[in-house]
């Protein structure tokens, strides 16, 4: 089995690089699910995409409910500290599922991959 990692910067609904990154994440999990094993690490700006309770009133899409098919699907998705601190993002404020990781983490998640892409 793959073992795939996501690195995610772009900011939630900026450009539709966020929206671009998880529909690739979705597709992996409905086309590759045996095939692939996949997780998450958000940068930058891309922390604000797991922030629950966001409103989309002119968008055809929503990142929450995307991140939300992913953990359901036993997607790890882990927040960079560091970025997350600096912008104000707490656990508490985050979608079921996510969770604030380290550096450690990425470092970790990075050398147990297979592939990573950063997006």
């Amino acid at each position: 089995m793959q073992k795939i990692l996501i690195v995610a910067h772009a900011s939630p609904y900026g450009s539709e690089k966020m929206f671009n990154t998880l529909r690739i994440a979705v597709a992996m999990k409905e086309f590759a699910a045996n095939e692939a094993e996949l997780k998450l690490f958000l940068m930058s700006d891309a922390v604000f995409s797991a922030v629950k309770g966001q409103q989309t009133p002119d968008l055809s899409y929503n990142l929450q409910q995307m991140l939300e098919i992913l953990t359901a699907q036993n997607v790890p998705l882990l927040l960079c500290k560091t970025c997350a601190e600096s912008r104000g993002v707490t656990q508490e404020m985050l979608v079921d599922g996510a969770a604030i990781g380290t550096l450690g983490d990425l470092t970790r998640w990075t050398l147990e991959a297979d592939k990573v892409m950063h997006i």
